[in-house]
């Protein structure tokens, strides 16, 4: 229990940044802990990203909609996770530094969405998607959304690649080439929300360069879930703390009881006082 508590409040001090790579690395590694154990017990056909991935069939959205964001939070094989860390850590970082906590979540969280619904629209617009409903999971998206935006609000900043010094602008344009030419290569729906993610991260640079910051409703509906789960724990642990005292007030009155018994016991029932007398009644209604 120690541990845990130290974990979590290593955690709350972390940036935004920090801690959303912490939590894709965790959703990264839970899956497969979780699998074992469900090998382990022969449950085959059970998955919990399933949960969780984006899928392009509109009934499956009806009753998992959080997924347009969750898929973002877990990754199908490990080089995809490094990739997209290295990508997210390296702009990510200047971008926070640069605009602070809520712009960048708005930049990350509705880049997310953004590559969900591009590769929802597709996959139900575009003939040559007819009968394919591919799963979608990965934080390219999101990391896009980051990445282009930065290199809209300063297309000179310079990323150090081993040797040479890379200009953002040619590093941008050279990703979005090669989304764009590998979707009817495979991972379409894959590469299509790579684009999605791109366009939010363009657009609301060109917002904010105008003055205008747009998104205000995601850190709103945040907030609101913060709100929600605290209430919660709040309610439980008054529960808690009633419970506690409440455990406490009968233990005390059952040491009151047990001591006018032995009182009478010794000296009979005469020897009570009225108040003994009215603890005794009181116990005896209980």
């Amino acid at each position: 229990m120690e541990l845990i508590n130290d974990l979590k409040q290593r955690y709350i001090k972390l940036d935004i940044l920090s801690q959303f790579i912490v939590v894709i690395i965790s959703c990264f590694i839970i899956p497969f802990i979780i699998n074992t154990f469900l090998f382990l017990f022969n449950l085959k056909g059970v998955s919990v990203i399933d949960f969780f991935e984006v899928s392009p069939s509109l009934s499956e959205l009806l009753y998992k909609p959080w997924s347009l964001v969750t898929y973002g939070f877990f990754h199908a094989d490990l080089w995809h996770l490094i990739s997209n860390m290295i990508i997210f850590y390296f702009s990510g970082r200047v971008v926070l530094d640069l605009f602070g906590k809520e712009k960048f979540i708005k930049v990350f969280v509705l880049g997310l969405l953004s590559g969900s619904v591009t590769y929802l629209l597709s996959y139900n617009i575009f003939p040559v998607f007819n009968g394919l409903k591919p799963s979608m999971i990965g934080a390219s998206a999101g990391v896009m959304s980051v990445f282009i935006f930065l290199a809209s609000y300063n297309p000179h900043y310079t990323f150090r690649l081993i040797v040479f010094d890379v200009k953002i602008m040619y590093l941008a344009l050279m990703l979005i080439s090669l989304d764009l030419i590998q979707i009817p290569i495979g991972n379409s729906g894959g590469h299509l929300a790579h684009l999605g993610g791109a366009a939010w991260g363009f657009y609301y640079c060109s917002q904010i360069k105008q003055g205008r910051d747009t998104g205000q409703w995601v850190l709103n509906f945040i907030e609101y879930l913060k709100r929600f789960f605290s209430r919660k724990n709040k309610v439980n642990k008054v529960y808690e703390r009633k419970n506690s005292k409440t455990s406490s007030k009968s233990s005390l009155n059952q040491q009151k009881i047990d001591l006018i018994l032995d009182k009478i016991s010794k000296s009979g029932y005469d020897s009570l006082t009225k108040s003994e007398k009215d603890t005794l009644f009181k116990a005896g209604d209980n």
